[in-house]
This record gives C-alpha cells, structure tokens and sequence, in this order.
C-alpha cells in the first residue's frame, strides 16, 4: 500500500497521524474505531473492510521499518524473578488462551492469593503473553500443533516448578478461553 492510496489521502492528517501512532504499537483495534469514527470517508467503510484497509496500512509500515519491535521473548529467568518480586503469594502458574480478530494467543499469569474481581481468594498477574501468527495458519493447516500453547507450557511450567506450585493449562492443544480457571478447580475456602 502507498501513502497515497486514495482512502488514506481523504482522512484529515491529525486522524492519520492518530490511526499510523495505534498501528505502530500494533493497535489494529483501535485503528479501526479511530477509521470508521474519522470523518471524510464516504462511504464509511465496514468493520471488516476498515479491518483490511489498516491491516495493509500495518504491512506497509512495517515494510518501512516504522513498527515498534516486538518484546523480547519471555524467559523463564526473568518470569521467575517478576514472580518472586511479587509481594502476594504466588499459589500457581496458569496459561490461557485469548483471542481476537487477529488470532488466538496464550497468556501466561501468577496466580496469586488475595481477593479480586475475578475470585474471592485468588487474582492474576500477568507474566507473558505468546503468539505465533494469525488464525489463517487454520487455513493452511500449519495448525495443530499450537506452538504458542507448546512454549507456554514449557515456560509455565519451568516457573512453576522452580517456585514449588502447581502449573494448569486447561486445553493446551485446542484454544478454547471458556474452560475452567485453576481457582475453579481448588476447594471452597473455609467459612
């Protein structure tokens, strides 16, 4: 895609700047509400449509070098010092599934023992998160074997072992971020 596809050259320039400031940070959602919301296309384009039109905007950016790099790689040494850093005891490791337009991803949390909106005993901290592309490796049969799940499960458990608690992945194999958490599974807390 060039800068001057026509699309492009009809939004006023602060909502460009706006929509290229998301799409660096690889905010492909918030780009689209910032295009459908942006005044001087006619007609407004689609969610899917407007989901196309910056997913093209992305790939050109990043032909030209302008996205920012990727996190680096989570590391069971630096997961096990953020969860030891935690000042709430940390009670499991869990890997979770999550997902939106762009694919399904494993999220990895401490879980820890004091109340939250989640739980009445137990919260989550986030540790990492893993993806290995879109879901249109569905399409073309590069998955299963999930290698996000796959590098979740080695690092979660890595960390869960080497802090002495359990580690839980309730579908490793099949996304699926309906199932059970690892505090569904405990016992009810004394009363």
């Amino acid at each position: 895609m060039t800068v001057q596809e026509p699309w492009w050259t009809s939004l006023p320039s602060q909502v460009r700047e706006r929509i290229d400031e998301q799409l660096r940070q690889r905010r492909l959602i918030h780009a689209v509400v910032l295009l459908r919301s942006a005044d001087g296309l006619d007609p407004r384009p689609g969610l899917y449509e407007a989901q196309d039109m910056l997913a093209e905007r992305l790939a050109w950016l990043r032909s030209e070098g302008l996205i920012e790099p990727d996190a680096p790689p989570a590391e069971v040494p630096h997961l096990r010092e953020k969860v030891l850093a935690m000042t709430d005891p940390v009670v499991a490791v869990e890997a979770r599934w999550d997902g939106d337009t762009q694919g399904w991803y494993v999220r990895l949390y401490a879980i820890t023992q004091r109340p939250s909106p989640h739980h009445p005993c137990f919260d989550e901290q986030p540790l990492a998160g893993f993806g290995h592309g879109s879901d249109l490796r569905l399409f073309s049969g590069e998955v299963p074997p999930w290698p996000e799940a796959a590098e979740a499960t080695e690092e979660g458990r890595a960390v869960a072992d080497s802090i002495g608690v359990p580690f839980y992945f309730a579908s490793p194999d099949v996304p699926n971020d309906e199932l059970p958490r690892w505090w569904d599974l405990q016992a009810d807390p004394p009363t």
